[in-house]
Order: structure tokens, then sequence, then C-alpha cells
């Protein structure tokens, strides 16, 4: 190999050690606090931070649906919402969705009967992702949803994508407040 190959090597190695550090550190709760801490401070809008909470022996996808009419609102404490997910991992709530889609402002925890426990996004949750759908062929979105699936990665890969859990069971809200039906699931 001769010294420029050598050299692009080990730029290619360098940014991708550094790209990877970048990531995990950035995906850690305190991280994510400082961020949005700091985005504020300057007068800055940010989606409140997000702790979701699942039961003690939860394993599978929790899915949460925005803007649900009819559905109760998520509570708030010292400005984070606070969602905490039923037996089966699916909730609706009437409150909209954040704009940022919430992920760098996302804590995991598992309710436990010592408390919670925080999960680790690099071993305890998998395939986070948010999904804006569109109801009756519309233009605008008519509500998002987001999960992520707790418990292994093994587990992970052998689980289907949530595709019942694309949009919700009760008709969400249009931006202008349409309803925009939807098939019960």
């Amino acid at each position: 190999m001769t010294n420029i190959g050598r050299s692009i090597a080990t730029i290619a190695a360098v940014l991708l050690v550094i790209g990877s550090a970048a990531f995990i550190v950035l995906r850690q709760p305190f991280v994510s606090e400082g961020l949005y801490q700091a985005k504020t401070a300057f007068g800055r809008d940010a989606a409140a931070p997000e702790h979701h909470i699942v039961r003690e022996d939860f394993q599978g996808w929790a899915v949460i649906h925005y803007a649900v009419e009819g559905a109760p609102p998520l509570r708030e404490e010292d400005g984070a919402l606070i969602v905490e997910y039923p037996g089966d991992g699916r909730l609706e709530t009437s409150t909209p969705a954040p704009d940022d889609d919430g992920l760098l402002q996302r804590g995991y925890n598992r309710q436990t009967s010592s408390g919670l426990v925080p999960l680790s996004r690099m071993g305890d949750i998998w395939g986070e992702y948010s999904h804006r759908f569109f109801g009756n062929g519309q233009s605008a979105a008519g509500g998002r949803s987001s999960g992520f699936f707790v418990g292994t990665m093994g587990e992970f890969l052998a689980t289907e994508w949530p595709a019942a859990h694309a949009e919700p069971r009760v008709s969400p809200t249009h931006e202008i407040g349409r309803n925009r039906p939807t098939e019960e699931l």
C-alpha cells in the first residue's frame, strides 16, 4: 500500500471513530437535556423532553399516536412530557406531536416495584421511528406516530415491524380541526 493509501485509510478510520463517538454521546440523556436547555436559553423553541415509561414485564413495540381526538393528553412534569405506556405498549394521546420528533430529547425507563430503571439505547431500545400519516389521500399530515422496540437485539431482529400500529384506532385531528376518518384496527 502506498503512503497516500495509508493516509486515506488512517483518515477514514479516524473519521469513523469520531462519528461513532459523537453518535453515542449525543444519544445519552444528559446530553439531550443539555442541548434542550442550551437551545431554550438562547430563545429558540425546542420540543419538550419526553420520558417514556414501559411496564416492568414489557417486551416488544411501544407505539404512541399523537393528536388523536378524544384521547387523554400527556401529563407534564418539570417541563417534560411523561409518556406512560399501557400493558400492550400502544398509547393514543390528544397531545400534539413535538415539532422535532423528540428523538434527541427522549429518555426511556422501565417501571419496577422499586421505581424507574433507565433503559439503554445501546442494549434495551431498538428501531426508534417517527411516522407521519395522511388521512383520506389528503396532502397535509393527519397525525404522527412514533415508537421503539424494548428487548434484546435478537428479539428485535426476530420481530416484524409494527405495521398494525401505523395509524391510531381513533381518527386523528387535522391541524384545521377536521377529523380524518380511519378504519378501526
